[in-house]
């Protein structure tokens, strides 16, 4: 067994990191996200008013499709997916305005994607389609989304640096 100064500094960087989504999604369960919640039944509201999907608001996080009532809580936000991220999207070579801004961007793409799979979900639903197929099937493919995005971001110079040029050789495996 390789004691823990050997093993190279990257891969407990990369180990730590993982380590830490955990405690960011349980940090991100000790707020209810109620604005986030109501900006994103707005959203879907309007955007189904749009497709002409016959979607009703019954309460600030509760709608109504097709006779089903339907509650969000805070996966259906995806923040859970976003903060769990935040550990391996940070760069420590980046400012923390860099980072903050950076952050902010992906949190709005990670919104628009929840916003399709959402309402992906919810055209699929009304034309007949089973929840599991409709929500759970979508979520999980968006979920899989944000996690490609993760590791192409670690690993992509353009989008993501290096903080140094030993980062940059290829891993010898």
């Amino acid at each position: 067994m390789k004691a823990i100064t050997y093993i190279p500094l990257e891969k407990r960087e990369v180990a730590s990191r993982v380590a830490l989504a955990p405690l960011f999604v349980a940090v991100c369960y000790l707020s209810e996200w109620w604005k986030l919640r109501l900006i994103t039944v707005f959203v879907l509201l309007r955007l189904s008013a749009f497709l002409h999907l016959p979607m009703q608001g019954v309460s600030g996080d509760l709608i109504s499709l097709d006779g089903l009532q339907i509650q969000f809580g805070i996966a259906c936000t995806m923040v859970d997916a976003f903060f769990g991220s935040i550990p391996l999207l940070w760069r420590l070579s980046g400012s923390w305005h860099w980072n903050v801004a950076r952050l902010a961007a992906i949190f709005g793409g990670v919104f628009l994607l929840n916003i399709f799979r959402l309402e992906l979900g919810f055209i699929a639903l009304h034309y007949g389609a089973p929840w599991w197929l409709a929500h759970e099937c979508v979520a999980g493919i968006a979920y899989f989304c944000v996690f490609l995005f993760v590791m192409h971001s670690r690993r992509n110079p353009i989008v993501n640096p290096p903080a140094t040029a030993s980062m940059l050789r290829p891993a010898l495996s």
